[in-house]
């Protein structure tokens, strides 16, 4: 185990869960991996654009919500570096989203009261307040773990 994971357990499952960025692996990155995601974002996006023609702005908008790389991404991290690693992702991509819950409350009550970019702004400022709050707290948690055993 490296010294900046440490072993986590959620849902059953044990997992090495790294806090932090590696600027340095941004190399590995093949171009055939950046395709896939790019195809799963196209295709969830349009698929978005048929529900939106077909059904109305309000129905549409749902789709928009769907975290089109994340299918790719996950397959691509299960072949790559293994289940644990993809397990590790989804708990990332679920801090995401209730970062992203966040985003849309503050839109939601504040679109029509106030001018749009200031709406926008405070729900942007409520995103990144909230997903570093859940960063910080999660990374915390992980590291009084790692010391414990």
């Amino acid at each position: 185990m490296a010294s900046s994971a440490a072993t986590v357990r959620r849902l059953g499952h044990s997992f090495e869960e790294p806090i932090g960025s590696r600027l340095d692996k941004l190399h590995q990155i093949r171009v055939r991996d950046l395709a896939t995601r790019f195809a799963f974002g196209f295709a969830v996006s349009v698929f978005a654009g048929l529900v939106t023609l077909a059904a109305g702005n309000r129905v549409g908008g749902l789709f928009l919500a769907f975290p089109a790389i994340l299918p790719a991404s996950l397959t691509l991290i299960d072949k790559r570096e293994g289940r644990q690693a993809a397990a590790t992702d989804v708990s990332g991509a679920v801090l995401g989203a209730v970062a992203l819950i966040s985003f849309a409350l503050v839109s939601w009550q504040l679109s029509g009261r106030a001018p749009l970019g200031i709406a926008q702004g405070a729900a942007a400022a409520a995103w990144i307040a909230t997903a570093g709050l859940l960063y910080f707290a999660t990374s915390a948690v992980v590291r009084r773990r790692h010391r414990g055993s």
